[in-house]
């Protein structure tokens, strides 16, 4: 039987593109969601749809310089999955900066023992809050595994300013994994919060 607020694993994919640009300004997220959803417009209704966090590293001048390797990676429904291609070649405008996206491949999720989230969002002020939110989260799609909070989150998006924190959550039986990994922890997952990866296995000591 599925949990109440899960998602069927199956029912999600990653599509990844490549994208060259340079870098991007702090505070992409919304530029870049409203850039995605010119090209997609059913990805801002689609409710778990989310656009993982660009990878780089800050440059002196406060900007996020992208891996070389970099790549624009859409969580979205497999249904919507070949709908993506529409962002192939596509130059999206994001800020001042102008990022050129490349061919797409289609990645199915994979269960990992550990996943982790760069950042998730908290309606509460402090990390023991927090806590209970994750809690109450994994409860509601029937995970029942420890979990690690991270180091505080915060960007502007518009007038508004979300919070929250990094978290990884470890001992993940498989059916488990894929399911965390479809449903996600959170709001705001199309400007990269509560998406969850593979990361390097936590075991807690017995």
């Amino acid at each position: 039987m599925q949990a109440e607020g899960a998602v069927q694993a199956e029912a999600m994919i990653d599509v990844a593109f490549d994208v060259a640009g340079g870098s991007v300004a702090p505070g992409y997220a919304p530029a870049l969601l409203a850039a995605i959803v010119d090209a997609l417009p059913w990805f801002a209704a689609t409710p778990q749809a989310g656009v993982h966090p660009l990878r780089g590293s800050g440059a002196a001048y406060g900007e996020l310089l992208l891996a070389r390797r970099a790549k624009l990676v859409l969580r979205v429904p497999s249904a919507r999955a070949t709908e993506c291609g529409a962002l192939e070649g596509r130059s999206l405008a994001v800020g001042e900066r102008v990022l050129e996206v490349g061919r797409a491949e289609a990645r199915v999720l994979r269960p990992s023992a550990t996943l982790h989230a760069q950042r998730v969002t908290s309606a509460t002020p402090d990390g023991s809050g927090f806590e209970a939110e994750v809690a109450a989260a994994l409860a509601a799609i029937g995970v029942a595994s420890p979990f690690i909070s991270g180091g505080p989150r915060r960007e502007q998006a518009g007038t508004r300013t979300i919070h929250g924190y990094a978290l990884s959550v470890h001992e993940l039986a498989a059916e488990a994994s894929l399911r965390l990994q479809a449903s996600g922890i959170g709001a705001d997952r199309a400007l990269g919060w509560g998406i969850f990866v593979p990361a390097k296995t936590i075991t807690t000591a017995g």
